[in-house]
């Protein structure tokens, strides 16, 4: 499987049978960093210090104190560093799917709703899942308890009700893999939405259609992610010129590449590298 598919969170049979897996997060500047990617578990992401970056789909979330997010299934998500020298330490709570369609319900969109004794009870959870150590009596029921406090919270006042969620990669799950799979192979290459459609038998406009019906992203916008965030680690890790970055990652210039990553990542390469 493509690396943007995080097809480890959602076996939780492997996962001391507890319906959820709990990542503690202490890092400092670039190793906080996630590249793009997308399960079709729900996803529970709470700040406790410092400050990251969370893009949600075309949405960028400036993460800092007690910020706390939750990422729906099978939305496309990515963190990287706010500034270099910053440090940053919370928690990702991502829990079994279907574990929340038995206690809470199908087709179930959830969000912040930025009440202040809400965030209070979210980050007191969070607080007791990150001090939780598998080695103390009880582990896992501790986990399970937390977890419903959890549940019971999120039920009540993180469910947006007027509005019904389905996740764009619960249809044609085999094609998502295809479609990933092959963009991710060749990103760096022309990849125009003629040369994608025409791999995969479709004309431009059926496949345009139907990538977006399935994905729940653009093609041209989902392609941009891809390439910029592989531009981006390629920016971190060498000392790669724009251009050659640029050109190897599939832009067809710099000044493509530099309104895509502003775009995307709201700066430009060089203030993104300075920070």
């Amino acid at each position: 499987m493509s690396a943007l598919y995080e097809s480890f969170n959602d076996n939780f049979d492997q996962f001391d049978h507890l319906p959820l897996k709990l990542y503690k997060h202490d890092l400092s500047g670039e190793f906080i960093w996630a590249p793009l990617h997308w399960h079709r578990s729900i996803e529970l992401l709470v700040t406790f210090e410092g400050c990251q970056i969370v893009n949600v789909g075309s949405d960028n979330f400036n993460f800092s104190g007690d910020d706390w997010l939750i990422i729906n299934s099978s939305e496309l998500h990515s963190t990287r560093y706010n500034d270099i020298s910053d440090h940053f330490r919370g928690i990702s709570v991502i829990f079994d799917l279907s574990f929340i369609e038995t206690w809470i319900g199908k087709n179930t969109f959830f969000f912040n709703p930025h009440i202040e004794e809400v965030t209070k009870q979210i980050k007191k959870i969070a607080k007791n899942f990150y001090e939780l150590e598998e080695d103390q009596p009880m582990y896992q029921l501790h986990m399970m308890k937390n977890t419903y406090d959890l549940m019971l919270l999120i039920s009540e006042h993180c469910i947006n009700k007027e509005k019904l969620y389905s996740p764009p990669f619960s249809k044609d799950q085999y094609k998502v893999t295809e479609f990933l799979e092959y963009i991710e192979q060749n990103y760096c290459d022309t990849l125009s939405l003629n040369n994608i459609a025409d791999h995969f038998k479709y004309s431009p406009g059926y496949f345009s259609r139907y990538f977006k019906d399935i994905i729940g992203v653009n093609y041209i916008d989902y392609l941009n992610f891809v390439r910029t965030h592989h531009a981006a680690q390629q920016l971190l890790e060498t000392q790669s010129t724009l251009t050659e970055c640029a050109l190897k990652n599939g832009f067809p210039n710099v000044k493509s590449f530099i309104n895509t990553f502003k775009k995307i990542y709201g700066c430009t390469p060089k203030k993104f590298l300075t920070r």
